[in-house]
């Protein structure tokens, strides 16, 4: 029977694509790396095997030369660790300059990819880049042409500036043969002029038929120059010759020929005891470190904290305060709270405790453990009018005991801003009750002329029973909390100042708010305890009318001013045309003419002319308890007309500039007047 020559070619086809080379060497190269023609037979590498190894620690040679001539230029260039390079070929530093044309060991991972070994690196195209000067110039034969328009999908001869090429490397892993034999790794040499095998093999340490085995030649093979060679590299070699550049390994360790490039010990292994002790002794020490290391930083952070709030305490006033308490004498300080404790009774100054704002900060309804309630002051921002602000109150606060002011229960300094704790009241300010929207709900007469003794009697024991006299310069009905009784009690000492007995005024910058500011005060910029009557006159006004100046202004569009209206309407004897219904209704008409009448004396323009908030204090518990006396008779009439006039002028337009000469600061609050006309 005749066999077709095509069937044969077929099986032969068919055997070869499923070949796999698991026990032969690897086929030397020979001339036809230099064939750069698109030639399918040309080896592109190394034949592999994963059935043996995928992988392995491999070796190439690579000479110096420009542009490549440190360790670090050579690893970048064939994808290798440039201390590893350094370390294997004695160069002491990896940016030191190699002499040229120096053999240098390189060391790389050979990877089977498909049935080729090969080690991958990246490349960037130069000028005149073609894949024939890559391959055996750039990387001196290391790779070839056909592996190269493998990888890449340029044209040979056309590569453009800063192309990104794929170069794979030649190498190889030992052979299943090679392993047995005590291959422990091949070293793929690039073979120079006048070298032999058994050079070769002299300079590596192993034998020349290994060497031609390694690659299929024979004794009479001819070994090309600039082609490469693979030597295998034995543990025997390391053996014999300790100091090769693959028997890194100290101590005396070998390599291991079963299992690649690794390292054993020639010594017996430590006991187990040793072993052991070493352990818990290192276990011990390690504990100890991180103990020490937690308590250092424990006191660390404790430390960063004190010096915090030590920053803070001297920020916000706390050395200027201990001083001040030092001179005045004072033993009543109040509770030095932390912040912690502030921010716990506050739920951390949640929104749903926010009870108002004042004029130097927001106030936070809190509860402190024992279940106090209290009211939190938090100022908003600080600066150096602040923190003299905040001083003052405390000062003054500390030095105050009476049933109709608001109580200081302590401070807080160790804060970014500082923190005021006040006994909470609980019913609002005097200003939200009479101005309620429903009439039915405002204050009765009873409750208005309460409210009018306790804050009459609050500033009179300020001005004339305090150890020193305090002026508080700011009296209005924003400023008068109301417990769940009605009791009033003044708030709010930002501005307040204490005076010598054996001064009469303050000259200082117009603070206060208008509508409620003495017109004498606001003229000559000296405070005295007449222009808190005057205040507390204006507030009398909105306790029988209901009205604010400011209200009052903004509701009458005829330019009117409330207090100028008041006076006129008291004098002409037409008090009903501004009471507050609730008043008008209810208050008996008798007491309603003597507030009237108490309120014009202490809003006369002269301060020498008011009463004394002692006097005024006395009138109205006087009306409260209905034994008020009968007072001497003045004939008032020209004074009413002078001080109409006045009133009338003021309400003409102006702009007027104060100066203080203390504190080099002007005041203009013509738009200020203006707004209350509007």
């Amino acid at each position: 029977m005749q066999v077709s020559w095509s069937y044969i070619l077929c099986l032969t086809l068919f055997l070869t694509l499923f070949h796999k080379p698991s026990h032969c060497q690897q086929e030397y190269l020979n001339e036809t790396a230099f064939n750069c023609s698109n030639d399918p037979g040309i080896s592109k590498g190394y034949l592999c095997d994963v059935r043996h190894l995928s992988s392995c620690n491999s070796f190439v040679t690579f000479r110096s030369r420009t542009l490549y001539d440190t360790a670090i230029d050579i690893a970048y260039l064939l994808g290798s660790e440039a201390s590893k390079i350094a370390s294997l070929n004695n160069i002491s530093s990896l940016a030191d300059k190699i002499p040229a044309n120096k053999l240098i060991i390189v060391p790389i991972t050979c990877q089977c990819s498909g049935n080729i070994f090969q080690h991958s690196t990246p490349y960037t195209a130069r000028n005149a880049t073609t894949y024939y000067k890559t391959a055996n110039e750039t990387y001196q034969g290391l790779t070839t042409c056909q592996a190269l328009i493998g990888q890449n999908y340029y044209d040979a001869e056309h590569i453009p500036v800063g192309a990104g090429l794929m170069v794979p490397v030649r190498c190889a892993c030992p052979s299943q043969n090679q392993t047995a034999s005590g291959v422990v790794s091949l070293l793929t040499y690039m073979v120079d002029k006048n070298d032999t095998a058994a050079s070769i093999g002299k300079m590596f340490g192993v034998n020349a038929q290994s060497i031609l085995e390694a690659n299929m030649l024979s004794q009479d093979s001819i070994i090309y120059v600039f082609t490469p060679i693979l030597v295998p590299l034995t543990s025997e070699t390391c053996s014999a010759y300790p100091g090769m550049f693959f028997c890194n390994c100290p101590n005396g360790h070998l390599v291991n020929g079963s299992s690649g490039l690794s390292c054993i010990s020639d010594h017996k292994s430590f006991p187990a005891k040793l072993v052991t002790l070493l352990g818990v002794g290192i276990g011990f020490a390690l504990l100890c470190l991180i103990l020490s290391g937690y308590k250092l930083y424990q006191w660390l952070n404790e430390r960063r904290i004190k010096i915090r709030k030590e920053g803070f305490f001297k920020q916000n006033g706390g050395f200027l305060l201990q001083e001040k308490f030092s001179s005045y004498g004072s033993r009543e300080k109040g509770k030095l709270f932390t912040e912690e404790e502030l921010q716990r009774a506050t739920d951390n100054y949640n929104r749903s405790r926010f009870l108002g704002q004042g004029g130097y900060g927001a106030v936070y309804k809190g509860m402190l453990p024992d279940g106090t309630i209290v009211a939190v002051k938090r100022s908003r921002a600080i600066d150096g009018n602040q923190i003299q602000q905040f001083i003052n109150e405390v000062l003054i606060l500390s030095r105050i005991n009476h049933r109709n002011i608001v109580k200081l229960l302590g401070c807080c300094l160790e804060t970014e801003n500082p923190l005021l704790v006040y006994e909470y009241i609980s019913n609002g300010t005097l200003l939200y009750h009479i101005h309620k929207k429903e009439l039915e709900s405002r204050l009765s007469w009873e409750n208005r002329l309460s409210v009018a003794c306790d804050v009459a009697g609050a500033l009179a024991y300020m001005h004339s029973s305090a150890s020193m006299p305090i002026f508080h310069r700011d009296i209005k009905s924003s400023n008068i909390l109301l417990d769940d009784k009605f009791n009033a009690k003044v708030s709010d000492f930002g501005t307040s100042r204490s005076v010598p007995e054996d001064k009469t005024h303050l000259t200082t910058a117009v603070q206060g708010t208008l509508g409620y500011m003495d017109p004498e005060y606001f003229q000559l910029s000296q405070f005295t305890d007449k222009s808190d009557v005057y205040s507390f006159g204006v507030t009398l006004v909105e306790l029988l009318t209901g009205e604010t100046p400011y209200s009052f202004a903004k509701d009458h569009h005829e330019e009117k001013n409330l207090i100028s209206t008041f006076i006129s309407l008291t004098k002409e004897n037409s008090l009903s045309q501004i009471l507050d219904p609730q008043v008008g209704r209810n208050a008996p008409k008798q007491d309603v003419r003597t507030m009237a009448e108490l309120a014009t004396r202490c809003l006369r323009l002269s301060g020498k002319k008011r009463p004394t908030m002692k006097h005024v204090s006395m009138e109205l518990e006087g009306l409260r308890k209905s034994k008020l006396t009968a007072l001497e008779t003045v004939d008032q009439e020209p004074e009413f007309l002078r001080e109409e006039e006045m009133y009338s002028r003021m309400n003409a337009p102006s702009s007027y500039t104060i100066q203080d000469p203390s504190l080099e600061q002007n005041t203009d609050i013509s738009s200020e007047i203006d707004y209350l006309r509007a």
